[in-house]
């Protein structure tokens, strides 16, 4: 198995935390709290990848241009189907923040794939 690594555990804080208020808000939508989380989380894995290779989201910067870069893979990358998925797997609000951990860590998982194989 991959290690997972310090940023990929602070990416999927954030969209655990993120997740849980989008299901607190929407009482028992799990559909629509798995796609704010796997938004949330894409968004984090793309600025850590390109701020951990290129410095900072500077204007005009090399990871200014990776994000942007990465932005366009997110968009193609099927983020509401991810998100559906989730929601079929995590459909128990009593239990969704725990069933969601594993599944945004191999959304980012797979995003930090993706964004290798693009060498972004």
């Amino acid at each position: 198995m991959p290690r997972i690594d310090r940023r990929q555990h602070l990416v999927a804080a954030l969209a655990i935390w993120m997740g849980a208020s989008a299901a607190a808000a929407s009482g028992s939508d799990t559909r629509q709290a798995a796609l704010y989380a796997a938004n949330a989380a894409a968004l984090s894995a793309a600025m850590t990848w390109c701020e951990a290779r290129h410095g900072e989201l500077r204007r005009g910067s090399a990871g200014e241009e990776c994000f942007q870069k990465a932005r366009g893979v997110l968009g193609g990358f099927g983020l509401d189907k991810w998100a559906g998925e989730i929601a079929a797997r995590c459909s128990d609000m009593a239990t969704f923040n725990t069933c969601l951990t594993p599944e945004i860590a191999r959304l980012v998982r797979a995003l930090n794939g993706e964004f290798r194989l693009r060498q972004l």
